[in-house]
């Protein structure tokens, strides 16, 4: 619980990427947005829909505690891969700050709806 409550505190205070702003930098199409294109949700409202469902499971895993793991952002690949807590969605988040959107758009920081 305490580790929720410092994720949400530091979010507030703007220093670090958060769940919604990694999901703006990913689907939107903003100065730094990698407009990420998703079969089914074209347009500027499919973009918004993208953010909102992006954003929920952020912050569902962000909800958990847990390991990182295995799960690693930082390779591209095709396997769908899911975050699960808060160590991964810190990490998954880290890397769609970190990343270009020429390598997320290849692949990087998964997973991308």
């Amino acid at each position: 619980m305490l580790v929720l409550v410092v994720a949400v505190l530091g979010s507030l205070s703007g220093c670090g990427p958060s769940c919604r702003t990694s999901c703006e930098r990913l689907y939107g199409s903003g100065t730094d947005a990698c407009n990420i294109a998703v079969n089914g949700y074209e347009g500027e409202a499919g973009a918004n829909s993208l953010i909102i469902e992006c954003t929920q499971v952020c912050e569902s895993a962000m909800a958990e505690a847990g390991a990182l793991g295995t799960y690693e952002p930082n390779s591209n690949t095709d396997t769908k891969m899911t975050i699960a807590n808060e160590k991964q969605a810190a990490s998954w988040m880290d890397c769609v700050s970190e990343t270009t959107c020429d390598n997320i758009q290849k692949g990087f920081c998964q997973p991308h709806l």
